[in-house]
């Protein structure tokens, strides 16, 4: 098991429209040293229940997840390489681990639904919606992974 990068030896790239395609361009990279893949997501909230009869509380907790994921739009994508080891890739010119952050812009608060609570997290969280809207990545577009 490897150990565990100190804060300040990882750095998350931000990735945006404008820099998509270079950031693509190092994880094609790395991906064949670093295939194992840890995914983080933002979404607006929990903000519909599934209908339905549940045999378990397991089974409406999963719905629950499945049916918020599938009618909400994603906000970020967080992406983490790592090998078998753990061991995580490294990039820049100060050579320190990264993990990435994709932008989504479908989101818009003015008309999609959210969670207000959550929407609160991720602005303190140091999300920012306007910029998201305006620039962030994937809006009509295939990444080319």
């Amino acid at each position: 098991m490897s150990m565990l990068p100190n804060d300040n030896s990882i750095q998350i790239p931000e990735v945006w429209n404008d820099n998509l395609e270079s950031e693509m361009a190092l994880i094609r990279g790395i991906v064949d040293y670093f295939p194992f893949v840890a995914m983080d997501t933002a979404f607006p909230g929990t903000v519909f229940a599934p209908v339905g009869a549940f045999q378990t509380a397991t089974e409406y907790h999963y719905e629950t997840l499945r049916t918020n994921v599938n009618l909400l739009k994603m906000i970020q994508l967080g992406l983490t390489f790592s090998d078998k080891n753990g061991n995580l890739p490294t990039c820049g010119p100060d050579n320190r681990y990264c993990i990435w952050q994709f932008n989504f812009r479908e989101f818009d608060l003015s008309f999609d639904n959210f969670s207000h609570d959550s929407i609160d997290l991720l602005r303190r969280s140091g999300i920012d919606f306007a910029k998201t809207t305006e620039t962030a990545s994937f809006r009509d577009a295939s990444p080319s992974f």
